[in-house]
């Protein structure tokens, strides 16, 4: 995949509010994307971020999915912070919509660091997140890293497959689907997570233009009956099911 070729296609559809016909979609962009950090907000991350790009610590990565296109089975904490998506621009929206729909249940596939587990609990100190990390190294660290900064999480060190084959009934109001980057794969989860959801579970699903196979997955996705509000945000794309809603799909900047 072509990714600046993507990205060039992506800003020239992209729109902010303007030309945006649906009430939902319109909130969405004019209150969930202007929610900013509070100071105390800002001050853990920064925290946060420091001692994540200082750690040297080496641990080994037993990777279930795609696997890193840039790094070997063997890395720093510094180097997996460095290509983690959950910080920046997307960490922000991660906690832009958990602060604005204040799920109570969120399900994260894909801990790694915790750094998206963060976001969200900044969003809404008061939601149950279930984060699912299939890397014993990657579990052990950031259980251990989180445990002083999140609370009200259980931590779970599964595959996804196996996480999701003996799941509950539970139902999750925001479901984070971030690991393994393979389409099939991407498809099959968000298939057997139907049964722990409901009409209005907001899913957000990380890097659709890793490839093609995942683009690919993401669209498909995406023109299903199932999910009647679509928006891409280039790195990440949100589907909601919304039965009520004429299905609309949307390209959009996020803030």
């Amino acid at each position: 995949m072509n990714i600046v070729f993507e990205y060039i296609k992506y800003k020239w559809k992209a729109k902010e509010r303007h030309g945006i016909h649906s009430p939902y979609v319109y909130d969405l962009v004019d209150k969930v994307f202007k929610i900013s950090f509070s100071y105390s907000n800002l001050k853990l991350l920064k925290q946060t971020f420091k001692s994540l790009e200082k750690n040297k610590k080496t641990i080994t990565i037993k990777d279930f999915g795609a696997g890193s296109h840039k790094l070997g089975n063997t890395r720093t904490i510094q180097q997996i912070f460095k290509t983690s998506s959950s910080k920046g621009q997307y960490g922000k929206i991660l906690f832009q919509f958990s602060n604005y729909f204040q799920p109570k249940h969120i399900l994260e596939l894909g801990t790694s660091l915790g750094i998206g587990t963060l976001h969200f609990h900044l969003g809404n100190p008061n939601c149950q997140i279930t984060t699912v990390e299939a890397c014993p190294e990657t579990f052990n660290f950031t259980r251990e890293f989180l445990k002083d900064k999140v609370s009200s999480i259980i931590f779970i060190e599964s595959t996804f497959s196996d996480f999701l084959n003996k799941i509950s009934t539970e139902k999750y109001d925001l479901i984070f689907v971030d690991g393994h980057h393979d389409g099939n794969a991407t498809i099959d989860y968000m298939q057997k997570l139907e049964n722990n959801s409901h009409n209005e579970t907001i899913f957000i699903l990380d890097d659709i233009r890793w490839s093609e196979d995942m683009f690919d997955a993401w669209n498909y996705l995406r023109n299903s009956d199932k999910y009647n509000v679509s928006i891409d945000l280039f790195r990440m794309g949100i589907l909601i099911p919304r039965k009520q809603q004429v299905k609309e799909h949307f390209i959009l900047r996020g803030k």
